[in-house]
């Protein structure tokens, strides 16, 4: 039924939990787990001494391959089939959508971090949007916390 599984991950805890269940769900349906983390980026302007967005961008992915690649080492050795995608982007939701639809997602899964009134509308939430623009089905689990 769920071939392929993404759990998109921004490096907290209340966003691996969701790697939990994912992995539970692999097991039952003998599923591949792909993990994603977009490094989001704002544009900076100003001088050339300044640090430009790219540094800090090839930075930012390098650290997020890392910590994805760690988790993939520790799948593997589980017995699970498991891969990484490391994206950078302004819109996070739109990169985790587009990354769903290049690799052909059966299911998403992911943790909201349980914000709600004034923070949730200023911040945002990425697993709103997600869950109200995909293709594929979202399994979305609210943070413990």
């Amino acid at each position: 039924m769920y071939k392929k599984i993404l759990v998109p991950l921004d490096g907290s805890e209340v966003a691996q939990s969701a790697l939990e269940e994912a992995e539970k769900l692999a097991k039952i349906f003998d599923s591949e787990l792909l993990l994603v983390q977009i490094v989001p980026f704002m544009p900076i302007y100003g001088s050339p001494e300044l640090v430009t967005p790219l540094i800090i961008d090839e930075k930012q992915k390098e650290a997020a391959h890392r910590y994805l690649a760690s988790l993939v080492e520790n799948l593997k050795q589980k017995g699970f089939r498991a891969t990484l995608t490391v994206k950078t982007g302004q819109q996070v939701p739109a990169e985790i959508l587009d990354v769903a639809k290049e690799k052909g997602v059966d299911l998403i899964v992911m943790s909201t971090h349980g914000r709600s009134g004034f923070t949730r509308w200023f911040v945002g939430s990425v697993a709103l949007r997600v869950l109200t623009r995909a293709e594929a089905p979202v399994l979305l689990l609210r943070s413990k916390r």
